[in-house]
């Protein structure tokens, strides 16, 4: 009787097996280790009839699913999946006397990316190697740019042979794909001469003409000074000494006028510090003889190909290889002779619009050209241990495009730079200074501060020219210490002033120049504040937050997405928009455009930050939000004309533009900005009414632009207090929104970013704007969090889409994983998605979910 259980029950078992429902399946491999790539990948599904389908049940560890159904197949992708272990199972039912057919898989999640640390802050001295030691968490492949960074036994180290060009960005990405960005910050430390310097300008003619020659001497003996400026080819294109070599005296400029070596000879036995002017593309001498020897491509031209000429007289062309020769070959003359400094002046293209001059042989931007012209001559000085500066205009740290000059460009390129910040040369208002000819001080601090802002980190001083001449005031001693004063309260303890009579205040001048003041410094002191490691975030790729396609979405516009608003929205950050960037965060107006037109392609609508923070996005249905933030307050993102329209070169007149070629477009965005916005000056609070009473808002980016890493409790709020003062007093009543943190970098203290007050006035609460380098969650999702919101980098050309996690990265990413996506519903009082998204529902705005 036994045997024939046996057999029966086998037999009932083959039976079993073989009517059991077939089953289909595919997943990941079983045991798979996922990272964030893999998983927003990640999927099951099942083929089959209809009725096989149908008699299928699915669980994730444990619990029940609901698949997504298609023609024949049952798909379902799993979300906010925790790191660890996971079991996803599907069984099959309804075969011949209850057989079934299973399939399951085991997996484990593993999204952490992998973390940074440098041993101590990236710092090195001007023209030497750049070296970074540091740790990474795990197992992982290193990349500085394109550049793959050895690791041994979880330390890294990079050396560079010369100082990028900015901060290098590191991406860590460990075996499962997970990966993570950051931005090293390279301190480059300038070269210091022996002694600060404190100096006066003298002409060729002044030096020759004893009575002035004496007085400078006098100020030497009395230590006021401790160096010289002597002219070594001046504004009217004279070389003043009698300097030889072809390349000097090409184009007739030489004179002999006073006897450069004895000078250098006879400043040098005291100690003193030489410093050559050299005057550089102001030139009608070079340009009269290259005009009449019929080298017009040696001269800036006028549209019609005309000698271009302006009260200056001709310019030199600084593109041409001839013209920077003749430049570049009397520094080294002088340099031969002892000269310890090259100052460079009137290195840049004449004032006025650049579409009325032409720059034959000019490639890329003037700007561009500018710098390379000065990376050629600190090559050439190189062997005689010269130092090179420049002469700028006052307003070239907040005006670049005026007159080609990029302070942070070609500071990179310099030992030092010279703004004229003369006080006589500001209009009323600027700085928020209301009359800066009689507020030597103010103007003077404040300027200079935002220069030493633009220079900080680039292995360049600011030494600036101060005003020792009348124009409107008269000035003397009193008004000469002020501005020594202020240039000192800036951070810059040197100078140089300029009297064009060479007739000099010198009971103005402290008694405290040191000498010798020639040679290098043997020690520099490195700063304290360098800033370290910057976290740009993860950058996996977003792991979708609708992962199904929905039977049954509500009908929207017509090739509109269903709505999810528990999608991702993006928040683009942008800098300057300039004709000749200056860093990978800047782009041209060319680069905006396309952007602006490829967001109108794919449905964005373009909103301010406050509406994230505050989850009040109102866009029309099937339409998707995107926050549009400028950091810094510059001239090239908005600025007004003398009528009171916008400038059309600039961010905001770029977006009206195009917001006239496109009906429905939406022109708006969030400007954080410092101490100056805009460089309006005396329009500020007309120019900030023009904005917010046209859609656009202002945010807090600090006063001075801040490293809040850098600074206590008391500083972080100290500069979020007065920015946010600056604000509501040119905006009475304006409530600020958000801030934007300098560099990327939080407080100690992270809710000071976001809530604090100093000196009676408050600020807050804000939301907090990072650096980032992914989509933000949408503000209804449980993982929002309006303190630390990421952003994602604008793009410049070209758009490669490659794993750079720029916007163009970015977008191309969110198009393939559209249900990912933030997509209004139309309606701003209710929340629509897909009801398998409402675990990722923050538990406040249940009341207003329309779950389908």
């Amino acid at each position: 009787i036994g045997l024939i259980v046996a057999l029966v029950l086998g037999f009932i078992t083959i039976v079993k097996k073989l009517s059991a429902p077939s089953l289909d399946a595919s997943g990941p491999k079983n045991g798979a280790v996922l990272g964030a790539p893999a998983l927003a990948k990640l999927k099951f599904s099942a083929k089959g009839n209809r009725g096989d389908l149908a008699h299928q049940r699915w669980s994730l560890d444990g619990k029940d699913v609901t698949p997504s159904p298609t023609a024949k197949r049952l798909v379902y992708r799993p979300h906010n999946l925790r790191d660890g272990k996971h079991t996803f199972a599907i069984v099959a039912s309804g075969g011949f006397l209850g057989a079934s057919s299973s399939r399951s898989w085991s997996f484990t999640v593993d999204t952490t990316s992998p973390k940074l640390k440098l041993d101590r802050p990236v710092v090195s001295y001007a023209s030497r190697p750049i070296r970074a030691n540091g740790t990474i968490s795990e197992d992982a492949v290193l990349r500085a740019g394109r550049k793959r960074v050895p690791i041994h036994d979880g330390h890294f180290k990079l050396v560079y042979a010369t100082p990028p060009a900015g901060a290098v960005t590191l991406t860590a990405t460990d075996p499962v794909g997970n990966s993570s960005r950051w931005r090293m910050p390279i301190t480059i430390v300038p070269r210091q001469p022996r002694e600060p310097v404190r100096a006066v300008h003298m002409s060729a003619d002044g030096w020759a003409y004893s009575p002035l020659k004496q007085g400078v001497l006098q100020m030497i003996d009395e230590g006021r000074i401790n160096a010289v400026e002597l002219d070594i080819k001046d504004e009217s294109g004279i070389v003043g000494w009698p300097a030889a070599g072809a390349d000097v005296k090409r184009f007739g400029g030489v004179r002999d006028i006073y006897d450069l070596r004895d000078a250098v000879r006879q400043l040098h036995a005291k100690g003193v510090r030489v410093i050559g002017r050299l005057v550089a593309f102001r030139d009608p001498i070079q340009a009269d003889a290259s005009w009449k020897a019929g080298k017009r491509d040696q001269v800036i031209q006028n549209p019609d190909g005309s000698l271009y000429t302006s009260d200056y007289g001709g310019f030199g062309n600084f593109a041409n290889p001839d013209v920077r020769r003749y430049n570049i070959a009397i520094a080294v003359a002088a340099a031969k002779l002892g000269v310890d400094d090259i100052l460079y002046d009137y290195i840049r293209r004449p004032d006025g619009p650049i579409e009325t001059m032409v720059f034959p042989g000019l490639k890329g931007s003037a700007e561009e050209s500018i710098v390379s012209f000065l990376a050629e001559t600190r090559k050439a000085l190189a062997p005689y241990k010269t130092f090179l500066g420049a002469s700028v205009f006052g307003i070239a740290a907040t005006h670049p495009e005026e007159i080609a000059q990029n302070i942070p460009m070609m500071a990179r390129e310099l030992d030092y730079v010279s703004p004229m910040v003369y006080p006589s040369h500001w209009g009323p208002g600027e700085y928020n200074v209301d009359n800066p000819n009689a507020q030597p001080y103010d103007i003077v601090r404040r300027s200079v501060a935002d220069f030493e802002r633009a220079v900080k980190g680039t292995g360049a001083r600011v030494v600036p020219w101060l005003q020792d001449f009348s124009l409107g005031i008269t000035y003397g001693p009193n008004e000469v210490a002020a501005q020594i004063r202020g240039a000192a309260d800036a951070g810059a303890d040197e100078f140089f002033l300029w009297d064009p009579e060479a007739t000099y205040s010198a009971s103005g001048v402290p008694a405290t120049a040191r000498m010798p003041a020639t040679g290098t410094a043997m020690k520099v002191k490195l700063p304290a504040d360098a800033p370290g490691l910057i976290s740009l975030g993860s950058s996996s790729p977003a792991v979708p937050t609708n992962p199904t396609n929905p039977t049954n979405p509500p009908a929207g516009p017509a090739g509109t997405a269903p709505p999810n608003e528990l999608g991702q929205v993006p928040v683009l950050m942008h800098h300057q928009i300039l004709s000749g960037p200056s860093s990978v965060y800047d782009l041209t107006a060319r680069e905006f455009e396309a952007e602006l037109q490829r967001l109108w392609n794919d449905g964005y609508v373009p909103i301010n930050a406050s509406a994230l923070v505050t989850g009040k996005i109102d866009i029309p249905s099937g339409k998707k939000p995107v926050v549009m933030t400028f950091d810094d307050g510059t001239t090239s993102q908005f600025g007004l004309l003398a009528d009171g329209n916008v400038s059309p070169d600039t961010a905001v007149g770029i977006m009206l533009a195009f917001a006239q070629k496109h009906p429905g477009f939406n022109p708006a965005g969030t400007f954080y900005v410092n101490g100056d916005p805009f460089a309006l000056g005396s329009r500020l609070s007309e120019g900030l009414k023009w904005l917010t009473t046209h859609g656009f808002e202002i945010g807090n980016h600090s006063l001075d632009h801040a490293n809040l890493g850098s600074l206590d409790d008391t500083g972080v709020q100290k500069e979020l207090a007065q920015e946010a003062d600056v604000i509501e007093k040119a905006l009475p009543g304006y409530k600020i929104q958000s801030m934007a943190l300098p560099y990327g970098v939080t407080p100690s203290n992270e809710s000071l970013a976001a809530q604090g007050s100093w000196d009676g006035t408050s600020y807050g609460p804000y939301g907090v704007m990072l650096v980032g380098a992914n989509p933000a969650p949408s503000p209804f999702s449980s993982q929002f969090d309006s303190a630390a919101i990421p952003r994602i980098r604008s793009a410049p050309f070209p758009w490669k889409t490659t794993q750079d996690y720029e916007w163009d990265y970015w977008q191309s990413e969110l198009e393939k994983n559209p249900g990912s996506v933030y997509v209004s519903d139309g309606n701003p009082n209710s929340i629509s998605f897909p009801k398998s998204e409402s675990g990722g529902l923050a538990s406040r705005f249940k009341g207003r979910a329309k779950p389908y």
